[in-house]
């Protein structure tokens, strides 16, 4: 749930040591989603992708996009962070938010493109599911 001042708030269990101090904000361009990470989570996945550059130019010119476009939101003592006016409206976030954990960084989404991508990932997860005897 978004508060009226757009803050979110992060589990406690998802908080090391019950808090974290920062995190950034990155837009998924192709899925529609926020993805929040900390810094460190931020470096590792810049670095990651980064490595899929064709050359040095570009990883210099994808790293610096990267963080460019990472937006820093201070998390306050009782877990919640803000999310500026312009990425709510990227992520069409109005009163309500979901919040979905994946390894070093967590994603915030809209209800409504939550529900879409469950939908469209549903054939391909319940076949691991059950490849892996779930």
């Amino acid at each position: 749930m978004l508060d009226g001042k757009n803050r979110v708030t992060i589990p406690a269990r998802w908080r090391p040591e019950g808090r974290f101090e920062e995190l950034y904000l990155v837009r998924s361009v192709n899925r529609g989603c926020l993805s929040a990470f900390t810094q460190e989570g931020l470096q590792a996945w810049g670095e990651k992708a980064a490595g899929q550059a064709m050359s040095v130019a570009d990883h210099e010119e994808f790293m610096n996009q990267f963080f460019a476009l990472a937006v820093p939101s201070p998390v306050d003592s009782q877990g919640r962070m803000v999310v500026p006016d312009d990425l709510k409206k990227f992520a069409r976030l109005t009163k309500e938010a979901v919040l979905a954990g994946s390894g070093p960084k967590f994603d915030i989404w809209s209800p409504e493109l939550w529900s879409e991508q469950q939908a469209a990932i549903a054939p391909t997860f319940q076949m691991i599911l059950k490849s892996i005897g779930l």
